[in-house]
């Protein structure tokens, strides 16, 4: 027997409508040239995002047709971020820090036609499309086009110039959204390739309304009208997690920050300025902003009383990091876990009031329960090993906001039997709690033994005068592998390799402790802010660092 419900479909049309209807005050803050905020209500957006489907249907964007979007954290981003899907089409949020050649077969392989650009990065999108002639539009955010990028409509193929406010002018602010399949393309995002080449993952209009209410549960971000949430994750790394979509389903208002022009990543500085001037009560970033930040407060304290809890995603959170902002600021560290293929959020760590004191604090320390709908297991040497919290696998996960695929890449092994391998390294607690080593292709395989290269970094983080730490495994004539460790110290610090080496008493077994150290300046990161160990490897190779050698009992 089947059911009396109503089979509503799960658009993001929907949520639009819902959030310009009943959080029309709640508002959207994006920023434009050296951090210039502008903020707009719900019900603007709503409107704002029905003119630009008519501009886009206008200028030929039909059902299932990509329109990319080349831009930091603008509000049209986040009006595009619904326009585009609600009206039959898909969106896609480039990552304006990958190269070139990314640039090129992103917008290639999808058959873009129409790519929306921020004005301060027009010079790349000229770039790029001029090797790209299935592109017939570019729409800039602006009042106007520039009259150096009209000269250039007839260089190599035809090209329309158009900008956005000219575009929307007299338009209607009212659209006939169409009632798609739930199960319709609505967004696309592509992996960061830290480990392989980049994959396009299509979310659909399901996985983005499932996402969402898991995002606003009490179990999991808990995000609720009257929020102000602060993001720093940028829009075309996976949405931004999801936010804008979460946000606008609950009423929460939202803060996309964007680094300053010329930077990858904020500030210290201009993080502390962001808390201060807006105040919000939820933050989501990374550990590396969060290291800045920490940085940045331990010489010029400012009051925390306003943030209640920071959502932190991308790597797992040092312990030294997360007590500093915990006993030093009264600020709530939520570790959240996630990648591209699952939306991304698949866990949020709170504590099981059930468990017992050591229990919660371990809880919290690591990555975070698996909410309903998200199924996982660890796997080794194909078979499935028990959740005791210490049987190491990989981590392996299937639901319903979790892809099934690779968009154009049927064949992988990155899925088995329905269930996604994750390539990380992690256990699960019997409560369902993960806890990640390593990455299956970062961790040391040393003398028969695996030493987690996470593990290292955190420990020597842990020292005051560490600002930064990253390991990687080099080869070993006796034991195959052996940590090195690049060290950079904070401002003034000064150590040695044996002293940071030393200070490991009591936190790193000696045959796990980094046998090779090396002082740097800065360390290589991914776009996304990980950091960049193919990268590192190859510095490695090609001798770019000055490595000193430790062996217990000798001098340094």
């Amino acid at each position: 027997m089947f059911g009396t419900m109503l089979d509503t479909p799960l658009l993001v049309s929907r949520i639009l409508e819902h959030a310009a209807e009943r959080h029309a005050s709640s508002t959207v803050t994006g920023f434009v040239g050296d951090m210039q905020p502008r903020t707009t209500r719900f019900d603007v957006v709503a409107a704002r995002a029905a003119a630009t489907a008519h501009a886009l249907a206008d200028l030929g964007v039909g059902d299932g047709d990509v329109v990319a979007v080349l831009s930091g954290s603008r509000t049209e981003v986040v009006e595009s971020l619904f326009a585009i899907p609600s009206m039959g089409a898909v969106v896609l949020a480039v990552n304006i820090l990958r190269s070139r050649s990314f640039l090129l077969a992103a917008l290639r392989d999808n058959d873009v036609s129409v790519l929306l650009v921020d004005p301060e990065l027009m010079s790349v999108a000229l770039e790029v499309v001029a090797d790209l002639e299935h592109v017939r539009h570019l729409v800039v955010f602006d009042s106007h086009v520039p009259g150096h990028i009209v000269d250039h409509s007839g260089d190599d193929h035809d090209v329309e110039f158009h900008a956005l406010e000219a575009l929307l002018d007299g338009r209607p602010t009212t659209y006939p959204w169409p009632e798609l399949d739930e199960r319709t393309a609505a967004a696309l995002a592509y992996t960061s390739g830290t480990t392989g080449l980049s994959k396009a993952v299509a979310f659909t209009h399901r996985s983005i309304w499932l996402h969402s209410m898991e995002m606003c549960m009490a179990e999991s971000a808990a995000l609720r009208s009257g929020d102000t949430v602060l993001t720093t994750v940028p829009m075309y790394h996976v949405l931004s997690w999801g936010l804008p979509y979460a946000a606008f389903m609950t009423g929460a208002s939202l803060i996309t920050a964007r680094p300053r022009p010329g930077q990858a990543m904020h500030t210290g500085r201009d993080l502390a300025e962001l808390l201060a001037t807006f105040r919000p009560n939820k933050v989501a970033t990374t550990p590396a902003s969060l290291q800045r930040l920490l940085r940045r407060l331990e010489t010029n304290p400012q009051p925390l009383g306003h943030l209640g809890e920071v959502l932190v995603g991308g790597s797992p959170v040092p312990e030294a990091l997360f007590d500093a902002f915990v006993t030093r600021h009264g600020v709530t560290i939520m570790q959240a876990y996630g990648l591209t293929e699952s939306s991304p959020i698949a866990t949020f760590a709170r504590a099981d009031p059930h468990s017992s004191a050591t229990h919660r604090r371990a809880q919290i320390l690591g990555q975070g329960r698996f909410p309903a709908g998200v199924e996982a297991r660890v796997v080794e040497a194909g078979r499935i090993l028990p959740n005791d919290g210490w049987s190491v696998g990989e981590l392996q996960i299937r639901g319903p906001w979790v892809t099934a695929r690779y968009l154009g890449d049927e064949a992988t092994d990155r899925f088995v039997d329905g269930w996604l391998r994750t390539g990380d390294m992690a256990t699960i607690s019997p409560r369902g709690y993960l806890d990640v080593v390593d990455r299956v292709d970062d961790i040391i395989a040393s003398g028969g033994e695996l030493i987690s290269s996470v593990e290292l970094e955190h420990a020597v983080l842990r020292e005051e005068r560490v600002a930064d730490a990253a390991v990687i495994g080099v080869p070993d004539e006796r034991w195959g592998n052996r940590p090195l460790v690049l060290v950079h110290l904070k401002p003034g610090a000064t150590a040695t390799a044996r002293a940071l080496w030393e200070a490991l008493d009591g936190h790193v077994e000696l045959w796990k402790r980094p046998d090779h150290w090396a002082f740097v300046d800065d360390i290589p990161r991914t776009s996304v802010g990980k950091y960049d160990k193919r990268a590192i490897r190859s510095l490695h190779a090609d001798g770019a660092y000055r490595v000193t050698t430790i062996s217990p009992g000798a001098t340094s």
